[in-house]
Parts: structure tokens; C-alpha cells; sequence
């Protein structure tokens, strides 16, 4: 079993991202808001290091929260997920598309075991 997390700063695909892994027999997928780093620091009333304090008026302040998408997959169904959020997300290696990653669960409880 794995982990699966996808992250995007565009909450515009979440919904349409659930819809294709549904249909591709995946469930059990969990969205969160979240915001980067820079965003947090903005938000922030600690006074950040020089670098990132350069960097606030780059940040856009009508900024939408990202989205957080985690699932739970038998290693056999990554695959699956990745090419649905090619699909709907696009090329990964454009800005603002988002990153995925998968890290290994040992151990769990409440999982439904398909």
C-alpha cells in the first residue's frame, strides 16, 4: 500500500480529478486546502529572512488555498492515479500544474480493503 499525494495550487482540477479517478474504480480520495510557503510567510506577521521578504510583492494577494489530494492505493493502482492526473492536470513539469508523490504505508486502521 501507498500513499499517494498530489498537490496543486489550482483547486480548479480537484473536482474534475475525483470524477476521473472514480471512474477509473479508485475511491477513498481525501482534498484539504493548503498554501505554500511563500503564501505563509506572507500571511505572516513574523518578519521573514531578506530573501522571501524581496519576494512579497510577487505574491499575489487574491491568492486561492491550493489543494491537497491523498489516497490510499495498493501499489498496483498508482499507475492508474498518475495517468489520471496527467490527464486532467497536465504536464507536471509546467509551472503551476502541480507535484505528486507516494510514500510507503506500514501501517493502517479503517482502510476498507477492496
Amino acid at each position: 500500500m501507498q500513499l499517494f499525494v498530489y498537490i496543486s495550487s489550482n483547486p480548479e482540477v480537484v473536482s474534475p480529478l475525483m470524477s476521473e479517478l472514480l471512474s477509473k474504480g479508485i475511491h477513498g480520495a481525501t482534498s484539504v486546502d493548503c498554501k505554500g510557503m511563500l503564501k505563509s510567510i506572507n500571511d505572516s506577521s513574523v518578519e521573514p529572512p531578506p530573501v522571501f521578504g524581496s519576494l512579497r510583492k510577487f505574491i499575489n494577494p487574491d491568492y486561492q488555498s491550493g489543494k491537497m489530494v491523498f489516497i490510499v492505493l495498493k501499489d498496483e493502482e498508482i499507475p492508474v492515479v498518475k495517468a489520471a492526473v496527467h490527464k486532467i492536470c497536465g504536464d507536471l513539469r509546467l509551472p503551476n500544474t502541480g507535484i505528486f508523490f507516494s510514500v510507503p504505508v506500514m501501517n493502517w486502521e479503517g482502510v476498507s480493503h477492496r
